[in-house]
């Protein structure tokens, strides 16, 4: 019986982490027994896996006993064998809890998250980096979501690398889209556009610090080089929420870039536009649109840091990779790219990134 503890409200998922959480339950839930363990004020909804609401979703929830004591009733009372804590915040509870109970105690690391809140510029990231390094150190097995932070927290962190385990944010897709086309004739048209118009996509919560800082390097370095191009004509998609007023009056009087807001679906923009832009260099963990939008054939361009933990080497030509905040070479590849055919993603990306494959690896390492 696999216990998962997902800390906070996560239902209906709604975030990348909310995400990874549901697919890792509805796809280990096929293979054995699992029951998700989290917060009261989720809804009750039909999900394919069994749910039970413990504990309140209140700040003092990562160091508060009874919260253990209530858990540990419920793994106990479920006869757990496994014990899986979605990131380390909850260790110092988890820790004591597994070890009577004598079960196995996993940790889903989504980040080195005291090296996220670092980036951002959080003056409490010393204690954070502590908590980590202690759960991760007392935890049987660490599950790292990209290779780089696995790879951190064995040089910087003194991780046992037989407790390091891969286990990549994943996607539900399991083969490249065949409505590309479609979706990119549609959105032309919509938009009112010339076929001579290479069109790129940027999207996310524009009031987080590492989606704001990669909306500015692309409105006010990216863009200005493209526009000394007279012979390269194209248009930018934003989407999101959160804009702050100076952007929006920059876009306002732009007559090459779009302000769409929140948009319910992104499918059309990502699979009918020409490239996504994912100019992302802090912030830690895996860029989750940049994984979806792959998932859904779009070809990308990413600074090194946001392509973290998708694994590169199976996407060919789908993806470029260009240092971090040069500016130049991202617009340079920009226009390289828009000269070229939209190519399939490879199957070998699927073969990789789909969750049901994920959970068969890990599964299959963790019950050897």
């Amino acid at each position: 019986m696999f216990i998962v503890i997902e800390p906070y409200r996560f239902l209906p998922p709604t975030n990348g982490g909310h995400k990874a959480c549901y697919h890792v339950c509805e796809e280990i839930s096929k293979k054995t027994e699992l029951t998700c363990i989290t917060t009261t004020n989720n809804p009750e909804l039909d999900i394919p896996f069994q749910v039970e609401k413990v504990f309140a979703d209140k700040i003092t929830k990562y160091i508060n006993p009874f919260v253990g004591w209530k858990i540990y009733k419920s793994a106990k009372r479920l006869k757990a064998t496994h014990i899986l804590l979605n990131q380390p915040f909850m260790g110092l509870l988890m820790i004591p809890v597994a070890r009577i109970l004598g079960v196995k105690l996993l940790i889903f690391s989504h980040n080195i998250e005291f090296m996220r809140f670092k980036s951002m510029g959080k003056i409490w990231w010393p204690l954070m980096k502590a908590l980590e390094t202690f759960t991760y150190k007392n935890a049987d097995q660490v599950l790292f979501i990209s290779n780089e932070d696995k790879q951190f927290a064995m040089d910087s962190m003194n991780i046992d690398p037989n407790k390091c385990i891969d286990m990549p944010y994943g996607t539900s897709v399991n083969q490249f889209p065949l409505d590309i086309p479609d979706n990119k004739k549609q959105l032309y048209k919509e938009h009112h556009l010339n076929d001579d118009i290479t069109t790129l996509f940027y999207f996310g919560p524009m009031d987080y610090a590492p989606n704001q800082k990669g909306l500015e390097n692309l409105l006010y370095e990216i863009i200005p080089i493209l526009r000394k191009n007279t012979d390269f004509k194209f248009h930018l998609f934003l989407a999101g929420k959160g804009l702050s007023e100076k952007e929006s009056n920059y876009i306002s009087s732009s007559k090459d870039i779009t302000w769409l807001g929140f948009v319910d679906s992104l499918d059309l923009y990502i699979k009918g536009t020409d490239l996504m832009l994912n100019p992302i260099w802090i912030g830690g963990g895996v860029k989750i649109k940049l994984m979806e939008s792959l998932s859904l054939g779009a070809t990308a361009i990413s600074y090194k840091s946001g392509s973290y933990g998708v694994n590169t080497s199976t996407l060919g030509e789908k993806i470029k990779v260009i240092p971090d905040q040069d500016a130049q070479a991202f617009s340079d590849e920009i226009i390289k790219l828009s000269r070229k055919e939209k190519v399939p993603t490879p199957n070998s990306f699927y073969a990789y990134h789909n969750w049901e494959k994920i959970t068969d690896r890990i599964l299959k390492r963790l019950l050897s």
